[in-house]
């Protein structure tokens, strides 16, 4: 991460102030998103929804027992109308 001070600080607060997401330098065109901090942790998440920890141990038990699919298997079982979230 680079920490920006000075003039390079104020020109990128005005393009947040200005609401623009993409600049351009030498011809390279940037986009600057902003990196929001969640208030909770991974661990307060799952012991404050149980839906959430059900379908992780369910995750976690089908690796165990080798029940894995590739991103194109899943693409193809969600064409075919196999898979329901």
């Amino acid at each position: 991460m680079k920490k920006l001070n000075g003039y390079a600080a104020e020109v990128m607060k005005e393009i947040i102030r200005e609401g623009d997401s993409v600049f351009e330098i030498d011809g390279k065109r940037y986009y600057l998103s902003a990196i929001e901090e969640s208030d909770s942790t991974v661990k307060e998440d799952i012991t404050n929804d149980p839906e959430l920890k059900q379908k992780l141990m369910r995750a976690n038990k089908d690796i165990l027992e080798g029940i894995v699919f590739t991103t194109a298997e899943v693409l193809e079982m969600i064409e075919k109308g196999e898979l329901n979230h």
